[in-house]
Order: structure tokens, then C-alpha cells, then sequence
């Protein structure tokens, strides 16, 4: 990104904006960075992608679910996990994955509204079978800015 101003729509959304949306980042303030770092950054194409899809800060106007997702998912669809210190599929731990803690601290915060959408219930109800679920908790506020 930073020697091309360019990433392919996954690490884009799935990993930069994964991590901004887990970590509780401004929207509006990120869709500025997304504009003006990205060499494809006008302002009628960021709106959408970073406000609606990656961030989902227009309350589901473009898309019906959160572009969120823990380690796991990354792993699965990505190959940017290769090599990493952290193991995707643990939350807890010094090789636990920020995304995976990252996305049940997440799920936890936003439980209310995720439960009320028929496509995120799902999140909200496996978070709730976590039986390890405070020690995450624990974990992710002292990563909360990472």
C-alpha cells in the first residue's frame, strides 16, 4: 500500500478495514485516509466502500451485515496469515490473533444492535457459547489501540 497507494479489495476492506471496525476507529476519519491514501481514492467510490461496506457506519443503507470477521475467516479466504506470529484459530494468549479476540470484543460491544439483524443474530449467539469470553474481554481493553 504504501509503495503502490494500492491493495486489492480484500486486504483493504477484510484486513485494514477489519481492524478499524474491530478497534472502534471514526469512520469519517478513516474514509478521509482511505481517500487520500489510495491512488483509486475519489470521493465516489470511498463513501460507499469504507462508510457502508467496511464500516457499516450508514446503519445497513449498502450492505446488510458488518464486513467483520476473526482469524479464521482471514485465514480461509486470504493467504495473508502465512507467516504470522499469531495463530488464528486461539483468542487467548501471546500468539492469540487480534482479529479472532479482536472480532468477539466486537461482537460483544455492538451485541445489541447484531442481534436484532437477522444476519448477524448468529455472531451473537456463538459469542454467547464462549466460555472463555471474559478473559477475552480482559485481553482486547488492554490491545484496545493497537
Amino acid at each position: 500500500m504504501r509503495d503502490r497507494g494500492w491493495v486489492h479489495h480484500i486486504p483493504r476492506l477484510m484486513v485494514l478495514g477489519n481492524h478499524a471496525l474491530q478497534r472502534g476507529y471514526r469512520p469519517a476519519e478513516l474514509n478521509e485516509w482511505f481517500r487520500t491514501a489510495f491512488v483509486d481514492g475519489f470521493e465516489w467510490v470511498m463513501p460507499p466502500n469504507v462508510i457502508g461496506m467496511s464500516q457499516h457506519a450508514d446503519g445497513g443503507v449498502l450492505a446488510t451485515k458488518p464486513y467483520s470477521s476473526g482469524g479464521a475467516y482471514l485465514n480461509r479466504m486470504t493467504d495473508h496469515c502465512g507467516g504470522c506470529a499469531f495463530d488464528p484459530r486461539k483468542r487467548l494468549g501471546d500468539d492469540a490473533c487480534p482479529f479472532t479476540a479482536g472480532y468477539w470484543q466486537w461482537v460483544h460491544r455492538h451485541r445489541d444492535l447484531l442481534a436484532d439483524n437477522n444476519r448477524t443474530a448468529r455472531a451473537v449467539a456463538s459469542m454467547n457459547r464462549l466460555t472463555d469470553l471474559d478473559a477475552v474481554l480482559e485481553q482486547e481493553s488492554a490491545r484496545e489501540h493497537f
